[in-house]
């Protein structure tokens, strides 16, 4: 049984890990190490650094809407409490008292507000279903949302404050004008890079060990010793040579998970979602002022069904100057030979710092976010697309995490990961619920978060489709440089 002696080892430095270590040392733990390929000490989590995981991103959407999950809705409430924290101790620090990579002036949650969009004049299901579950168990948060087409929620925002009225009406071209939704106005952006630098910061201080870049940092293999039908990890070797021995290992690898443990190729899968950028030149101050996070929210948009599903997402503009819009109505997967499993094929991330290297994105999502900009915002339409990637998240069946013991490794090695593309604004908190699925505490998300598999003849958000399903990278046509122009 793991307890705060244990040497415990963590396989990746995102908000699974991080969280995780800064949660167990809150608890007492004492000997916590994280690996990862990344040299986070170095480049700050900056995606344009050599950076290529899901949590290392410019921005993220932090919302609470969470249709009829209302563990999740709770769990965001109390994240946002926890993140004005930490906004509140960045403010109030001394340059000299912050890492490198953050000042007292970053903000690392901005109240900006979130545009929830669909198209037609009838409120979405998950919309109407997430609006109703935040009047029956927050109420106080549900009178901080608006919905469109409502007079009476115009007005009443209108005497709140009149910026929040101008943010009201600044997605009045989505889809010729055509759409549904609601506006929360206490929801808003996170700032990514600079939460995982903060939230690194905040481990070392607690005494968390990190091992970072490659080799050192980046795995090989698990060490793993068999026993008649159980086996049990003793630790991790790295690139390097080294053998690095603990009491438990904790995987927290993204879209490498399954890469690490092959038992999970039927608990999660890597889904790449389609992500665009667009430089706004710093002579234009017109539209620096207009998309700055202090006049402009980000807007969620939802339209179609099936085959024809949009669903993406738009961002304030970061302090460089760069717009960024995104795309998850089709997930993409990318098959290759497990490193360690003969005949396992599993969908791995491939990125543009990855053995076979790709710097464009699927067609598909990016003419559709192209539509969707040049309705909504033609004023951008002339700057075309600087640059676009693919975000490799990993997906479980129910889009619920993976947070459990993995079987048949007698209690030695722990899963973490499933974030299907929702986890980054549980930062500050998540690793409260992990301890207790580690320390076998139950609690909420506990039958949420449990190993579980995708099974024949049920649901399993496109886990079993495989390696012949129509979402796989080298059967889509790809982006070339004219595609990016609008």
């Amino acid at each position: 049984m793991v307890s705060p002696d244990s040497n415990i080892i963590i396989v990746g430095g995102g908000v699974f890990g991080l969280s995780t270590a800064l949660w167990l040392t809150r608890g007492g733990y004492k000997n916590i190490t994280i690996f990862d390929r990344c040299a986070f000490d170095k480049n700050y989590y900056n995606p344009s650094n050599g950076c290529d995981g899901a949590s290392a991103d410019i921005n993220k959407i932090f919302r609470m809407a969470y249709g009829e999950k209302h563990q999740y809705q709770t769990l965001a409430i109390e994240s946002r409490d926890m993140w004005l924290e930490w906004n509140k101790a960045i403010r109030e620090s001394a340059p000299s008292e912050l890492p490198a990579g953050l000042s007292p002036e970053d903000q690392l949650l901005w109240i900006c507000g979130v545009w929830f969009l669909a198209e037609g004049h009838e409120l979405r299901d998950f919309y109407a279903e997430s609006l109703e579950t935040m009047r029956k168990t927050a109420p106080a948060f549900r009178d901080a949302q608006f919905v469109r087409g409502n007079a009476e929620d115009e007005e009443r925002l209108g005497k709140i404050d009149p910026k929040w009225l101008e943010k009201f009406h600044i997605i009045d071209k989505m889809n010729d004008g055509a759409s549904n939704g609601f506006f929360d106005i206490n929801a808003g952006v996170n700032i990514a890079d600079r939460a995982c630098v903060y939230a690194r910061f905040l481990c070392e201080k607690a005494g968390v060990k990190f091992v970072l870049g490659d080799p050192q940092g980046k795995l090989q293999t698990l060490i793993v010793e068999k026993n008649d039908q159980e086996k049990k990890v003793t630790g991790i070797k790295t690139c390097d040579g080294l053998s690095h021995f603990g009491d438990l290992v904790i995987v927290a690898s993204g879209g490498w998970t399954a890469s690490i443990i092959p038992e999970a190729h039927r608990a999660v899968e890597t889904t790449a979602g389609t992500v665009m950028f667009i430089d706004i030149p710093k002579e234009r101050t017109d539209l620096w002022e207009r998309f700055n996070v202090k006049n402009f929210p980000i807007w969620h948009y939802r339209s179609g069904d099936g085959d024809d599903y949009y669903q993406g997402s738009g961002f304030p503009i970061s302090k460089e100057g760069r717009l960024k819009i995104g795309f998850r109505g089709r997930k993409f997967t990318n098959f290759e030979d497990h490193p360690t499993e003969p005949n396992l094929r599993i969908s791995t991330p491939r990125t543009k710092y990855t053995k076979n290297p790709i710097n464009t994105v699927p067609l598909y999502g990016l003419e559709r976010m192209k539509a969707v900009i040049a309705k909504a915002f033609p004023e951008l339409v002339e700057f075309g697309i600087t640059e676009s990637k693919l975000c490799w998240y990993t997906d479980s069946i129910d889009t619920d995490y993976v947070i459990d013991y993995v079987p048949g490794y007698s209690d030695s090695l722990f899963i973490c990961t499933g974030g299907s593309g929702h986890a980054f604004k549980f930062l500050p908190i998540l690793g409260r619920h992990v301890k207790n699925q580690l320390e076998r505490v139950p609690d909420q998300f506990t039958p949420m978060w449990k190993w579980r598999v995708a099974e024949e003849g049920k649901p399993s958000n496109g886990l079993l489709e495989g390696e012949t399903g129509p979402r796989v990278l080298n059967k889509v046509q790809l982006a070339d440089p004219s595609d990016f122009k609008f």
